[in-house]
């Protein structure tokens, strides 16, 4: 690894530093350490800070990373809607938009989406991780009853010819566990919307399993011959209050809808404690998260929740709802393409110049 490269890991590591302090703590010498700090100013990959603290002399000029120096697309793919967040090098969410799509037309879609996205940026995004329903595997989809235009291989084979940038493909709820992990922590995400699905991380890292599939629990039949999606997804919801699938979405704009409060929602609660019994006795998580267009909204059914998780089992995990109600999807999709353009970024600097950027600080 050659200096620029340490340089650039040292920093996104451990936070701003001085020349002097990354020439002593990589072990080179200061002038090629000065040096490979030149050229990654010149490349606007660094930036200049305030000057640090010295206790004898002249403060040093701390040198951080230029996090905005590239940007990333992060994107949900839902039934008839795109969510598309530009993101930088750390992962942070600069901006968010939805746009309609239809089938037949994903790639179109996404590609104007990103354009006027990243246009008042100036920037040509670096990587796009799309977040897919069903179970993703080696860049295919299966099992994706709600989006079946996915599962035909002609159709990313399309999707990829047509955005013509590094795309990563994940499963949706994998990308909101992303979102909510923490360092050392396990979590569970529990997505309940258009359907039903669970996301596992260990630390900051993704648990899906041997072939993909692991958190597919809308599968798992109950005791009438349901499974738990035909329940515990807005289809399932609208049938139990008796509404009609396009009555559901308004009734739950409000931050803690009154329609979750109503007794017949009792199946529904039941089939979710059901769930999440058993992600507590089979990955003994630290925290379970539920998110969702309908999960997100169950603050006021969660303190009941984990009253029964306490009550039925001899260990619970720590109950909550998503703290990126809109957005969790997206968030981690930004992430998991930050450390997809950060990887290619250091494997340029072991090569070859990098090209000038504009920079935006």
């Amino acid at each position: 690894m050659n200096t620029a490269q340490q340089v650039w890991l040292h920093i996104q590591q451990y936070g701003p530093a001085s020349r002097a302090e990354l020439a002593r703590h990589l072990r080179r010498s200061k002038p090629a350490t000065s040096a490979a700090i030149d050229v990654l100013l010149q490349q606007s990959l660094l930036l200049e800070l305030g000057q640090g603290q010295s206790v004898l002399g002249r403060p040093p000029m701390l040198v951080a990373l230029n996090h905005r120096s590239r940007l990333v697309v992060g994107a949900e793919v839902d039934v008839h809607e795109l969510r598309l967040g530009l993101g930088d090098l750390r992962g942070d969410l600069l901006e968010q938009r939805s746009y309609p799509w239809r089938g037949g037309e994903l790639g179109s879609a996404l590609r104007h989406g990103i354009d006027a996205l990243c246009a008042p940026y100036g920037q040509i995004p670096q990587a796009l991780a799309l977040g897919l329903p069903g179970v993703v595997r080696d860049g295919t989809v299966s099992h994706a009853p709600n989006l079946p235009e996915l599962e035909d291989p002609a159709t990313l084979a399309r999707l990829r010819s047509e955005l013509s940038l590094p795309t990563l493909l994940y499963n949706d709820v994998n990308l909101a566990a992303v979102s909510e992990a923490r360092p050392g922590e396990s979590l569970a995400f529990v997505s309940i919307g258009s359907g039903f699905g669970v996301g596992i991380t260990q630390g900051q890292a993704l648990l899906d399993g041997h072939q993909g599939r692991a958190g597919e629990l809308g599968y798992l039949p109950g005791m009438n011959g349901e499974n738990l999606e035909s329940l515990l997804s807005e289809a399932g919801l609208a049938r139990l209050l008796g509404l009609q699938a396009g009555q559901l979405p308004p009734l739950l704009a409000q931050r803690a809808p009154a329609i979750l409060e109503r007794a017949a929602l009792r199946p529904f609660l039941d089939a979710l404690l059901s769930a999440l019994q058993v992600l507590t006795l089979t990955l003994d998580p630290a925290r379970i998260v539920i998110g969702g267009r309908i999960g997100s909204k169950l603050g006021a059914q969660v303190p009941s929740l984990q009253c029964q998780l306490h009550e039925t089992l001899p260990f619970a995990p720590y109950l909550c709802v998503s703290q990126f109600p809109d957005r969790a999807v997206v968030q981690g999709a930004v992430q998991m393409a930050a450390a997809k353009a950060s990887a290619d970024l250091l494997q340029e600097l072991s090569h070859r110049p990098i090209s000038q950027q504009p920079a935006y600080a």
